[in-house]
């Protein structure tokens, strides 16, 4: 049996369930200055896949590794995009401002 699938599932999960409250906290903390934290863990998501292709020999953990940290890391990239969405609830009231932060 195959637990790829259940591997890359769990990553997918995860990084669901991880990135939904980060995007809501790293946008009242650092408002819009968010995006760049999660750029950033998005590049690093792609490195450590470029990583585990030229470092992982068993072709199984290669792929599994690869598509694991590219979900990662798309799921990242995709928060950049969420802090905007997420701004714009702020500003229309859904979700609390920070009141220590300058607009």
């Amino acid at each position: 049996m195959n637990f790829a699938g259940i591997i890359v599932g769990i990553v997918t999960i995860g990084s669901i369930a991880i990135y939904h409250p980060l995007v809501i906290r790293w946008e009242y903390r650092f408002g819009l200055k968010a995006r760049w934290l999660f750029a950033v863990l998005g590049v690093l998501g792609i490195a450590g896949a470029f990583l585990i292709h030229y470092l992982v020999s068993d072709i199984f953990w290669q792929q599994t590794g690869e598509t694991a940290c590219m979900v990662f890391a798309f799921s990242s990239f995709w928060s950049v995009v969420e802090v905007g969405f997420q701004r714009k609830r702020v500003l229309k009231g859904r979700f609390p401002s920070n009141p220590n932060r300058k607009p």
